[in-house]
């Protein structure tokens, strides 16, 4: 009965046991529970492997209107510009270059977004499931798909406002246009700009975007500058025009282009012998046919994206080699089994004892002799007296024997044994008592105070897995940042601009005077604030929707780590794409030298009546040199051109965004300042008399700082831990800790063990005894051992065979038992307080791989630990890219004109894009290694050396990836937005002025493009003709693109280019890129020769400064476990093998000496 009922009670009872599972298979792992973890022999492993993404693109992409020939056949060439600018005959084939730009860019952007995202690589040490992979890997693809498209608009948004407030002239003379303005014997030229109607009102290009007025075929020129209705012949459906023509093209649509008699009727007022095909209506579409060109460019002209991930591929790549688990569960049968047989000789011993007290206590009570009356103290005495001498006389070993020396042994035996008995069963208990195991323990439904409190009470092993394991960071994170005053100020508002526009619009003052130039500085300012707040907008969106993935609920601290890391990250990636998207626009801007009514001077040769166009100066500043020339705006009186009052500090140069950026608004934090200046306007009208608060800003603050923070002050974010905890919802959390046995276990082991460990010394002391009686006996000798050891084995009479069987089977089977309790996996955990690296390291060497270090800084620097160098092309430290060589070229070309399509022609120009490319680069890529420096390496626990190296290396390689790729994309979409809208250039290298049969006042200018090789500038932008070892074509920045490293390398060819007596330049000697490698290719890796990292593994062993590690091992060969489990069941075994040997005896003798009836 009691083995039945403590049978029945640890059946009843669970037990945690470390399941190990080496090299599984993916049906093995699926049914693991959540908690398994499953180390990956390849923890790093790229997207590309188990993901494909394919795109399917707008059909306008792949159909006629995206065509050379569709661009030749809707251009006029020569009689572009002699056509009325709203006329769509005028800039039609430019609009439709743009749009085969926008497919261009789109299909190159997003291939290589693909590509990037194949090459990124998924990092994990253990086998994430299928639907934590999904959701990450769906989560990256889903980021991708939005940041990309995001960064485009916001580019080609701030590129077309810089366009506009730098007030750049198009050939097309769709924004400003130019006319002879005769007086007298004088003819000088004036630049007006144009004027769309928009709401029964005037829009002026040069301050703002003009692009609501519908396209047409029109029956006048250009020189009526009138969009009547009378004058149209045809309104085109869809098509719009304005400005400049990609703003326009962007809020048109491409009705007219499904339909074929609408196509026909636009092709009869082209007049070629072309035909082309309408798009199909009825192809299956996320778009309509009045979609706008911006929205389907919005998407980056895709219509569907096909997404394929393998689970099984990245099984078979990530290939985990062992999994590992706790699993709770009741006992085993064997565990049952094992326990039952070590508490039954305990029990035999026990009842023994209780039956024979009870047995000899009924006969005490059955015993009716009468006693004599002893007084208490003598009964004392003799109790006192029977102790004594049953303690000396006690026998354990009583076997009939008479011989005295032989009790005395006996009695001798007896008091070792207990001696002994006591000594183990203490070693024993001591053992069992300090022991400590692994235990296990659920919580279910935890509340958030709760999951703190485990947590800080085992931070290694508490784990709780969520139940919705992907959310948007806008679910725990918001993002508020508090702008310049500026941008909330009176100086930007539409009351201040309509104030200073209107003054400047009905006096005629100098071109430099501040009413002439201070509307434009406004509406910059207004525009940069606009621009950085959409920015803002779209990227705080973009990032709040991304998807935060974690299928296990982090730590408070490490999650606002690493969220505040993530933020970090965003708000640096931002700003500084915010900022090089600016530097390049300025860069290319003054590297193609386009036009602007600031850095031209233009004058008319009367008898030849050809247009001279020179440079602009600023006081001794060339603007063909220095682009950043400028002076303080003035005010001039309108008489005399006296000065009256100078702005302090706010400038007017070449172009009017550079001289914005140069200036401050110091005068605007001073009311006397600003009172001052608005005295000179002479208005009757009242404006807000208010000045910026000194106290919010620096006053003396230049514009470009304010700028490049993108007009923030100061970011302010809520993070809210309950919010993710809310929604991760973790329905259970578990965790393991190590304890020593509880009283209870530790009194069952000692009851297991006791009757085993008696029985044995006792087996062990009467085998003692047997050989000293035989000694005493016979003597010691050769012949006495033998027989001594010869009886053992005799086996003549049937109680000896039982014993002899006994022996063998209790032999045999405690072996077995000693060979599976000993080699049975058992896990040992220890733990070493503040680790040095060098004992760190030691444990790594003796394949601890279970280490655990936890940081006592989660959040570290990379700087503290990494040290990145870059290594630029040798061109960027040459004589090539020096101030010197620049103004040699210009000043070889003032006293040696050439042609356009002489490289020497442009060669200053080409030369100094080449320096600010050099210059730009290391910016980017130092602003770059700086945003990596200063931020966050989120690490919870210490990682090995190996490990940190892998995930570095990612790092360093999606940086190398990623640098390039911004600052080539930025690159190509300016390229592409200058190209398709024409823009002059100060060189007039891509449209010429056209000479007058006669020059009438009120005249309008006319341009004509030029041709290199065959290639009109008016239908590629990237048109080039070789020369002196170089390229000269319609833009400078085109050329010098397209031109090969391969003379800088050859002496011949720069003895070429320069007159050596006037200026050495040095030849390039050796580089990882080969001699024929073009410019372009060259910057599109940003120039980088090499970049080198230093990785500290001591450095960051430092920062994460481990309290403590713990590791564990599975020891195989416990001798200790298997000694005490031996020892338990040896007493269960000796009375269970002695039933089984009578048991196999009595039947083997029964059929022996079986008697077979006659």
């Amino acid at each position: 009965m009691i083995l039945f009922c403590t049978g029945v009670i640890l059946c009843l009872t669970e037990q945690t046991t470390l399941i190990l599972l080496k090299h599984p298979t993916q049906k093995q792992f699926q049914l693991l529970p959540k908690d398994a973890k499953c180390s990956c022999s390849q923890i790093s492993i790229p997207y590309g492997k188990f993901t494909t993404l394919n795109t399917t693109f707008h059909q306008v992409c792949s159909s006629d209107f995206v065509t050379h020939r569709w661009f030749q056949a809707t251009n006029f060439n020569t009689n572009s510009t002699y056509l009325l600018n709203s006329d769509f005959r005028t800039y039609g084939s430019a609009q439709f270059q743009s749009l085969a730009g926008f497919c261009r860019l789109s299909k190159a952007n997003i291939d290589q977004s693909i590509l990037f995202f194949y090459s990124n690589t998924l990092l994990s040490s253990v086998v994430l499931s299928e639907y934590v992979l999904h959701s990450q890997t769906q989560s990256s693809i889903k980021q991708f798909q939005l940041r990309t498209p995001n960064n485009f608009n916001s580019q080609l948004r701030l590129i077309n406002q810089m366009i506009i407030n730098n007030q750049i002239l198009s050939a097309l003379q769709t924004n400003f246009w130019r006319m002879y303005s005769s007086f007298a014997d004088t003819v000088n030229i004036r630049v007006l700009p144009r004027f769309y109607k928009r709401d029964n009102d005037r829009c002026y290009c040069s301050m703002y975007v003009c692009d609501k007025t519908a396209s047409g075929i029109f029956n006048t020129d250009n020189n009526s500058n009138l969009n009547e209705p009378s004058n149209i012949l045809w309104t085109l459906p869809g098509i719009l025009a304005g400005c400049l023509p990609v703003q326009s093209i962007l809020v048109s649509t491409l009705e007219c282009f499904y339909n074929q008699t609408c196509l026909n009727k636009l092709m009869s007022y082209i007049s070629v012998n072309e035909s082309f095909q309408v798009m199909n209506i009825s192809q299956s579409t996320l778009y309509t046919s009045n979609t706008t060109i911006q929205s389907i460019v919005n998407n980056f002209m895709t219509e569907d994206w096909i997404i394929n991930i393998s689970y099984d591929k990245y099984y078979l790549e990530c290939s985990p080699s062992l999994c590992t688990y706790f699993q709770t569960s009741r006992r085993t049968f064997v565990h049952i089994l094992t326990k039952l047989i070590s508490l039954l000789a305990s029990l035999v011993l026990i009842l023994r004892l209780i039956f024979s007290f009870i047995i000899h206590f009924i006969y005490r009570l059955q015993d009716s002799t009468p006693k004599p009356k002893i007084s208490f103290y003598i009964r004392l005495c003799q109790w006192k007296e029977s102790i004594r001498k049953k303690l000396i006389e006690f026998n354990m070993f009583n076997y009939n024997s008479n011989v005295v020396q032989h009790i005395r042994y006996q009695c001798y035996a007896t008091r070792l044994y207990i001696v002994l008995i006591i000594i183990l069963m203490l070693i024993l208990t001591v053992y069992n008592a300090t022991k400590r195991s692994i235990q296990s323990k659920t919580i279910l439904n935890p509340t958030q105070s709760q999951y703190i409190q485990l947590y800080q009470q085992y931070p290694h092993t508490f784990i709780c897995p969520c139940s919705s394991i992907s959310m948007s960071y806008s679910t725990f994170i918001t993002i508020e940042p508090q702008y310049h005053q500026l941008c909330s100020s009176y100086f930007i508002s539409t009351q201040w601009m309509d104030y200073i526009e209107m003054i400047s619009g009905n006096i005629f003052v100098s071109d430099n005077d501040y009413r002439m130039n201070a509307p434009f500085h406004f509406n910059s300012l207004a525009m940069f604030c606009q621009q950085a707040k959409q920015s803002i907008n779209e990227s705080s969106e973009t990032f709040l929707q991304t998807k935060f993935v974690t299928s296990q609920l982090l730590s408070q601290q490490t999650f606002q780590s690493q969220i505040n890391s993530l933020f970090e990250d965003w708000k640096l990636g931002t700003m500084n794409t915010f900022i090089r998207m600016i530097q390049l626009v300025r860069t290319t801007t003054k590297g193609n030298q386009l036009s602007t009514i600031h850095n031209t001077e233009t004058s008319v040769n009367i008898t030849s009546r050809n247009v001279i166009i020179k440079p602009s100066f600023y006081s001794t500043c060339n603007c063909a040199l220095s682009p950043s020339c400028r002076r303080n705006i003035i005010f001039y009186d309108r008489n005399t051109s006296v000065i009256l009052h100078s702005v302090p500090n706010f400038f007017i140069g070449c172009y009017p965004i550079e001289a914005l950026f140069a200036s401050t608004l110091e005068c605007f934090y001073n009311l006397s300042c600003i009172l001052k200046t608005n005295s000179y306007l002479l208005s009757s009208k009242t404006f807000n008399n208010s000045s910026l608060d000194e106290n919010l800003n620096n006053p003396n603050e230049i514009i470009e700082m304010i700028i490049n923070r993108l007009m923030v002050d100061k970011w302010i974010t809520n993070l809210s831990f309950s919010s993710y905890y809310n929604q991760c919802a973790s329905l259970s959390c578990t965790y393991q800790y190590e304890d020593r046995n509880n009283r209870y276990v530790i009194i069952s082991v000692s009851v297991f063990i006791y009757g085993s460990l008696s029985l044995g010394l006792k087996l062990i002391i009467l085998i003692g005894l047997h050989f000293i009686d035989t000694i005493t006996l016979f003597s010691v000798s050769h012949h006495t051992l033998f027989q001594f050891f010869k009886r053992i084995f005799i086996c003549k009479m049937e109680n000896q065979l039982i014993h002899r069987l006994h022996v063998i089977l209790v032999a045999t089977t405690l072996s077995i038992l000693y060979m599976y309790s000993t080699l049975t996996p058992q896990v040992t955990n220890i733990e070493i307080q503040k680790p040095s690296l060098f004992m760190y390291e030691k444990l790594m060497k003796q394949s601890f791989d279970s280490i655990e270090c936890s940081c006592s800084q989660i959040s570290i620097k990379y700087k503290t630990f990494l040290n990145l160098t870059s290594h630029f092309h040798q061109l960027c430290s040459s004589d090539l890219v020096s101030n010197l060589t620049s103004s040699y070229f210009y000043n070889y070309t003032l006293s040696n004109p050439v042609s356009p399509s002489d490289f020497l022609y442009s060669a200053y120009v080409q030369f100094q894009l080449l320096t600010s490319f050099c210059q730009l680069s290391k910016q980017t890529v130092e602003d770059s290694l700086i945003q990596l420096g200063i931020s966050d390496f989120i690490s919870t626990h210490l990682l090995s050396a190996t490990l940190l190296n892998n995930q570095i290396q990612k790092i360093i390689n999606d940086f190398q990836i990623t640098m390039p790729k911004l600052f080539f994309n930025t690159l190509s979409l300016i390229r592409e937005i200058t190209g398709a809208n024409m823009l002059l250039n100060v060189l007039s290298t891509n449209w010429i002025i056209d000479t007058p049969s006669k020059i009438l006042d009120r005249l309008s200018i006319d341009n004509i493009p030029l041709n290199y090789n065959g290639c009109s500038c008016a239908l590629s932008s990237k048109c080039v003709s070789p020369s002196r070892g170089m390229l000269a074509g319609c833009y400078p920045l085109e050329s010098i693109l397209q031109s090969t490293t391969e003379c800088f390398y050859d002496k011949n060819c720069t003895n070429q280019l320069v007159d050596i007596n006037a200026i050495n330049i040095s030849i390039l000697s050796s580089s990882r890129f080969p001699l024929n490698s073009t410019i372009e290719s060259i910057i599109n890796e940003l120039m980088i020769e090499n970049l080198t990292s230093s990785l500290s593994y001591e450095s960051y062993f430092n920062q994460c400064a481990p309290l403590s590690c713990i590791y564990s091992y599975v020891d195989n060969s416990n001798i200790i476990e298997g000694i005490i489990t031996l020892i338990g069941l040896y007493g269960g075994l000796v009375i269970i093998c002695r039933l089984i040997a009578i048991l196999i005896l009595k039947q083997i003798l029964r059929r022996t000496f079986k008697i077979t009836p006659s």
